[in-house]
């Protein structure tokens, strides 16, 4: 028996491919009637809101900045107790693996103090909102509106949170996190 030609090996292999090609018929780039924009639409009107009114400082503002100051006092104290009790446990964890009881510890009153931080920064925040009201009354109407009474009493809380955010550095560089 001889061995079948090249060519009637080929020629279904030749065959299979063609059934694999695609149509040759591409759509057209060119605009559908639809994508033509004709007519003119009225241009839609802006969606303005009318600007926020300045609401006025509280009443009795300074009674309101001692509560805050003394607030931001009473959390600065409640987080120096607990710097206390985190720093020696993050001095004990100071090379521990992570994962490890003393490491875990450490972490837990760390984050107690941080608990004790965010008390704080809820007067400061209370005070920096005091400070943007103000400003835009002051803006509108030249009334100074006890501006730099609440500037002072914001100072004073953000020296109590600068402070505590030393001192959570302090406390997470021995272990690392």
């Amino acid at each position: 028996m001889t061995a079948p030609s090249p060519f009637f090996l080929l020629l279904p292999a030749a065959l299979a491919l063609t059934a694999c090609a695609t149509d040759t018929r591409y759509p057209s780039l060119a605009k559908r009637d639809f994508e033509r924009v004709e007519g003119n639409a009225p241009a839609a009107e802006p969606d303005v809101q009318p600007p926020v009114s300045a609401q006025p400082l509280p009443v009795g503002l300074e009674e309101r900045l001692d509560e805050l100051r003394q607030k931001a006092r009473d959390a600065h104290a409640e987080f120096e107790n607990l710097a206390g009790a985190a720093r020696s446990r993050a001095q004990a964890a100071a090379g521990a693996p992570q994962g490890s009881t003393r490491w875990s510890d450490a972490i837990v009153a760390i984050s107690d103090v941080e608990s004790a931080r965010s008390e704080t920064m809820l007067a400061l925040a209370e005070l920096d909102s005091m400070l943007a009201l103000g400003a835009v009354a002051e803006a509108r109407t030249d009334d100074n509106r006890g501006l730099t009474q609440i500037a002072a009493a914001r100072e004073d809380v953000a020296a109590l949170v600068a402070q505590e955010d030393a001192v959570l550095q302090a406390l997470t560089d021995p272990i690392g996190s």
